[in-house]
């Protein structure tokens, strides 16, 4: 192989150089960079005599190395998780901290703002996930072909009376007395707001949950 660089011509050898460093960035052996030059060098020197240079015959040295850097394996995308329990659960998370925060702040700007009690945010929250996930169920999640669901009765029937369930629930929770449906103050709400969406974070990162809010796709 040096008898065959020694043929070169200082742009080619330049290039041998450039080419080599390249091979040994990506990983290759010295009998790999050996094998893959007295590959390239006798091309190279009929270039020569033609006057074609080796980048221009070979490419450039990124390019031609390109050829031998290994193959990355593709990762594969992990199914969302779509058990009912977890996604209502991530569902209701979502909501508690919504309405939690948002009487937080609200509260925090001016004292005269009506907060929900305890029971009512938390029982609120619960049925809201459980809308969430219904909706989720009969109307975003694509069926198995990829196709878009159509409309039926069922899912129609089973959201309205979630939605219903929603609102009595809230309206008769807010009935209960105030030393029962505790009033937290303001700055405990959006403790509360915080610690559920950080819950709901820790659990998605932990089970791959797929939002109700967006539709799972189908490979």
């Amino acid at each position: 192989m040096e008898n065959l660089i020694e043929e070169l011509t200082a742009k080619n050898k330049e290039y041998i150089h450039s080419v080599t460093k390249q091979l040994i960035l990506v990983g290759k052996s010295d009998e790999e960079v050996k094998e893959i030059l007295n590959d390239i060098l006798p091309q190279i020197i009929e270039g020569q005599k033609s006057g074609i240079i080796a980048r221009k015959l070979l490419g450039a040295p990124t390019e031609f190395v390109s050829q031998y850097q290994p193959k990355v394996a593709d990762r594969p995308v992990s199914e969302k998780n779509e058990n009912p329990v977890l996604m209502w659960l991530d569902s209701s998370l979502l909501f508690l901290g919504f309405i939690s925060l948002l009487n937080g702040v609200t509260a925090l700007i001016t004292s005269k703002a009506p907060v929900y009690g305890l029971i009512t945010t938390i029982l609120s929250a619960a049925v809201a996930g459980l809308v969430m996930y219904m909706m989720y169920r009969y109307f975003y999640r694509p069926k198995a072909d990829n196709s878009r669901r159509s409309w039926n009765w069922k899912g129609f029937a089973a959201t309205t009376l979630s939605v219903l369930l929603w609102i009595a629930v809230t309206i008769f929770s807010g009935l209960l007395p105030s030393s029962v449906n505790l009033q937290l103050p303001a700055v405990a709400l959006v403790i509360v707001g915080a610690v559920a969406f950080g819950v709901r974070w820790l659990l998605k990162r932990q089970f791959n949950i797929q939002s109700a809010l967006v539709a799972q796709p189908r490979r």
